[in-house]
């Protein structure tokens, strides 16, 4: 499948693809076919000039697409974790994006003043939050973007930059909304998607452009990739040493441990144990496990220990979980 589009809201993008695919409910939400995908993209309009689409299907084909440059400037900020067997090929502007082996999960920024194409092979798992942000937004909203700052984003065909333990709690949130105990969806995820743009752009601002990325060579940002997936995911297993961690990577510990903070600012173990103590968080909302349950799940064999590291993190024991969360 191949789909051509110029930026607008989200909202309307969502509806394009509707439109193409013949879905018979052109909504902001669609459920693809199942010669296409399994799952779902939906987006929505927070207020003119800002908008978000949550995307999470795996591809049953492969498909192309294609953004044409547009005359008026938007800040687009992809939250994406990708995997897959064959690489995706992502191009914006005249540059094309290096992408590791086996997996993808960053924030990708570009603008809709440069063309884009993204190419996803069958078995590709896409999952991901975007967030499209108008130049008058920003310069309504942003007291001390300068327009230097502006004309640098204008001069980048795209940025990378590393997903931060607090914004993929955000992430985790926004997903897992489905199956959270709230009477208001719809401001439950548009609250999370303000927060994350928040952050992202304070970020932004301080910085100056000078702090995403490339503060470190292409080998060292997939190395930490690896490493990030390492921790984030594999909540059963005992905290790698920073041994292994920095054999995985191809460096050595110190270089490890200093980029590693600045990329993601804390520690790996740190790192490791808070992404650990939200997934807790979020099958104990689900309320489909018991505390012993994911105790187990996350590889605890000493209940007390689980408890008291969740308490650390949240200041409540998991048996209140489903009180307070």
């Amino acid at each position: 499948m191949s789909f051509n589009y110029q930026q607008g809201d989200y909202e309307s993008w969502v509806k394009d693809l509707g439109t193409q695919l013949q879905t018979e409910n052109l909504t902001d939400s669609i459920q693809y076919p199942n010669h296409i995908a399994t799952g779902y993209t939906k987006a929505k309009n927070i207020e003119p000039g800002l908008s978000y689409r949550i995307t999470n299907y795996t591809l049953n084909a492969d498909i192309e697409l294609k953004r044409v440059p547009s005359e008026n400037f938007q800040l687009l900020i992809y939250f994406y974790e990708l995997q897959y067997n064959e690489k995706p090929y992502c191009k914006s502007g005249d540059t094309i994006l290096e992408i590791p082996d086996e997996f993808f999960s960053a924030i990708l920024v570009t603008h809709s003043l440069s063309p884009q194409e993204m190419i996803f092979k069958k078995g590709t798992v896409v999952k991901g939050l975007s967030i499209q942000i108008d130049e008058q937004w920003l310069n309504t909203n942003l007291l001390h973007f300068s327009p230097e700052k502006m004309q640098l984003l204008r001069e980048k065909d795209y940025l990378v930059d590393f997903i931060t333990a607090k914004q993929r709690k955000i992430l985790h949130d926004i997903f897992d909304s489905e199956t959270a105990t709230t009477y208001l969806p719809d401001l439950f995820i548009k609250s999370r998607v303000l927060r994350i743009t928040e952050q992202f752009l304070t970020a932004l601002c301080k910085s100056g452009m000078h702090n995403i990325p490339q503060f470190t060579n292409q080998k060292d940002f997939q190395a930490l990739l690896k490493v990030e997936h390492l921790l984030s995911k594999h909540y059963n297993a005992e905290f790698p040493s920073i041994e292994s961690l920095a054999k995985t990577a191809y460096m050595s510990e110190s270089k490890l441990k200093k980029l590693f903070k600045k990329a993601y600012g804390m520690a790996p173990y740190e790192y490791y144990q808070k992404n650990r103590m939200h997934r807790a968080k979020e099958l104990l909302r689900s309320r489909k496990h018991s505390v012993s349950q994911v105790g187990t799940m996350l590889g605890y064999q000493n209940m007390s220990n689980f408890s008291s590291a969740f308490k650390k993190e949240f200041d409540c024991l998991p048996s209140q979980a489903h009180e307070i969360f």
